[in-house]
């Protein structure tokens, strides 16, 4: 955490508060130890390459946006392809699962520094109650996947405005 992080911001840019446990404790728990196991690999001497490729699931990153009709998710997953992803909503989570493969053509390929992270990865994000998880509609071009989950027409009737007076 940075100083900066504790002086509230004088913007309109709100961050949106993002859980990326899943609700099932037993995936948690799961996804706790491949964390723990990916910290310890990340460690690892350089001459270790093969075990330290796994920080591809540290990388993800995703934006959530409600626009008072429809909540959509923005994933940023730079080097795939729409076969490399796969998009599932179970118990009002939403999971992003994909890998990023090697290419890798042989061992000895002359690299003397690899940057570029490689492996699976899965973020599991909460939605808000009140979208219709059978309309939702996922895109991906250009590396960006979007997640576009319309509002229930319950959910879009129990919006109520309240006017805001000065003084």
């Amino acid at each position: 955490m940075r100083i900066t992080d504790l002086i509230p911001s004088r913007t309109s840019r709100r961050d949106v508060a993002v859980r990326t446990e899943p609700a099932d404790p037993i995936r948690a728990f799961r996804q706790d130890i491949d964390r723990a196991f990916e910290n310890f690999w990340r460690i690892m001497p350089s001459s270790f390459p093969v075990l330290s490729q796994s920080e591809f699931a540290d990388t993800v990153r995703v934006d959530v946006s409600d626009s008072g009709k429809e909540v959509t998710v923005t994933a940023e997953l730079p080097g795939l392809t729409e076969d490399d992803v796969s998009v599932s909503i179970v118990d009002g989570d939403l999971t992003i699962r994909g890998e990023k493969r090697t290419d890798r053509k042989s061992e000895d390929d002359g690299l003397i520094v690899r940057e570029r992270a490689y492996g699976a990865f899965e973020r599991t994000l909460p939605l808000p109650e009140g979208v219709d998880s059978n309309a939702a509609k996922a895109t991906f071009k250009n590396g960006l996947l979007t997640v576009v989950l319309p509002k229930t027409a319950e959910a879009l009737a129990n919006v109520k405005r309240i006017p805001v007076q000065a003084g």
